[in-house]
C-alpha cells in the first residue's frame, strides 16, 4: 500500500494506463510464439563479405538465441495483446452502444471513503508525506482510493469480457535452446540419475542470488527425488568479499558440511568479511583444525572455482545467478512459475 500511494501521489496512474494493464495480467498467459525459417534466415549480417544469420548464432552463441526468443516471444505477446484488447473493448461497445473507451467504466460510481479508511491510508504513509497533516493530505487520500475502487471495477468487467468472449492465442512453441554445462564433480543435491539436472552459477554477496534461494528451495522440495541441483560458483570480481567465502564454502565439502555452510553464508549474505565467513563456517559444524589448513592452500581453491567462472563464460554466463535446466539457459531471479513451467514441460518428455 505504501509505495502505490506514493507513486499514486507523485504521478497518478490515468485510466487507459489502468486498464491497459488489467488486460495484459489476464491476456498474457499463453504459450511461446513459433520461429518460422524465414524469419531466422532473412535477417543476416554481412562481416568481410560472408553473410551470417540467425541461424549461426543459434550454433555459436545458443545463450544469445535463447535470449532473442525470450525477447521475441515478449514482443509477440504485447503486440496480439494490444490487438485483443481493442478487439474487446470494441466487440462489447457494439453490444451496449457506447464507446470502446468507455467499457470499463461503464457502471462505476465511486463512493465516498470512510473516514476510518481516510486515516488508514493517512498513517501507514505518514513518514513518506513530509510532515504535512491529515487536512492537508485527505483529498488526495480520497482521490487514491477512489481510484483504487475504480481499478478493482475495472478488473471485475474485464473478468466478465473474457468469459463471454474465450481469447486463445494459437501459437506454436519453438523447440528449446540447449546447451551442454558440465557438472565437474560440483556438490550437488537430488539422484544422479534424475530426469531433471539444474546446474546453478552462484555468488554468495550477490543479493539477487540470496533472493532466488526461496524459489530454489522450494523446486527442491516439490520435486524431490526428480531434480539434481548442482551448484556452481560465479563470485563477481565486483563484490569484494565473494571470493573468499566461495573460497570457504569449498572447503567444507570433504567434510560433508557443504549444503550447512552454504545456506548459512547466504543467510549473512551482504555481511562476508573474512572474520565473519570464518566464524559463520565454524558456527555451521566445520572442525577448525581442517578448516584452518585447507584455506592455507588458497591458490588450489582460487583454481577450482577460476575453472567454473570460466565454465560459466564459455556458455554464455555474464551475471548471477544462472541456470540450465536440462541446458535450458534461464537468467536471474525469476519467479517459481517460470522455473516451474520449463520443469513441468521437461518431466513430461
Amino acid at each position: 500500500m505504501e509505495n502505490i500511494f506514493k507513486k499514486w501521489m507523485e504521478n497518478p496512474i490515468s485510466k487507459i494506463v489502468l486498464a491497459t494493464n488489467f488486460v495484459f495480467a489476464l491476456l498474457f498467459i499463453v504459450s511461446v510464439p513459433s520461429f518460422v525459417k524465414e524469419y531466422i534466415t532473412q535477417d543476416a549480417v554481412s562481416i568481410g563479405g560472408k553473410k551470417y544469420d540467425l541461424s549461426d548464432v543459434k550454433v555459436t552463441s545458443p545463450i544469445a538465441y535463447s535470449k532473442f526468443q525470450s525477447e521475441y516471444k515478449s514482443l509477440i505477446k504485447n503486440t496480439l495483446g494490444e490487438f485483443a484488447q481493442d478487439k474487446l473493448f470494441e466487440l462489447v461497445a457494439k453490444d451496449k452502444n457506447i464507446k470502446p473507451s468507455e467499457v470499463l467504466n461503464q457502471g462505476f460510481t465511486p463512493r465516498e471513503p470512510s473516514e476510518e479508511e481516510i486515516l488508514n491510508v493517512y498513517m501507514s504513509n505518514k513518514d513518506q508525506l513530509g510532515g504535512k497533516s491529515l487536512s492537508e493530505t485527505k483529498d488526495k487520500i480520497v482521490g487514491f482510493l477512489k481510484n483504487q475502487q475504480e481499478q478493482e471495477h475495472s478488473r471485475s468487467v474485464y473478468r466478465d469480457i473474457v468469459t463471454k468472449y474465450p481469447v486463445e492465442f494459437l501459437i506454436k512453441e519453438p523447440a528449446a535452446v540447449r546447451v551442454t554445462v558440465e557438472e565437474k564433480n560440483n556438490p550437488s543435491i537430488g539422484p544422479k540419475d534424475a530426469k531433471i539436472t539444474i546446474i546453478e552459477f552462484s555468488d554468495f554477496e550477490c543479493p539477487f542470488c540470496k533472493r532466488s534461494q526461496d524459489v530454489n528451495q522450494q523446486l527442491r522440495e516439490k520435486y524431490k527425488g526428480q531434480i539434481r541441483w548442482v551448484f556452481r560458483d560465479f563470485p563477481l570480481p565486483f563484490h569484494q568479499d565473494a571470493m573468499y567465502a566461495h573460497m570457504a564454502a569449498n572447503c567444507s565439502v570433504s567434510e560433508g558440511k557443504y549444503w550447512d555452510v552454504f545456506n548459512i553464508l547466504f543467510e549473512n549474505s551482504g555481511k562476508l568479511g573474512k572474520a565473519n565467513v570464518d566464524a559463520l563456517v565454524l558456527k555451521a559444524g566445520m572442525p577448525k583444525d581442517k578448516y584452518q589448513t585447507c584455506m592455507k592452500d588458497a591458490s588450489s581453491l582460487k583454481a577450482e572455482i577460476d575453472a567454473d567462472i570460466q565454465d560459466g563464460q564459455k556458455v554464455g554466463v555474464s551475471g548471477t545467478p544462472a541456470f540450465f535446466i536440462n541446458g535450458i539457459f534461464v537468467s536471474g531471479a525469476l519467479p517459481f512459475e517460470n522455473f516451474d513451467e520449463i520443469i513441468q514441460k521437461e518431466l513430461k518428455q
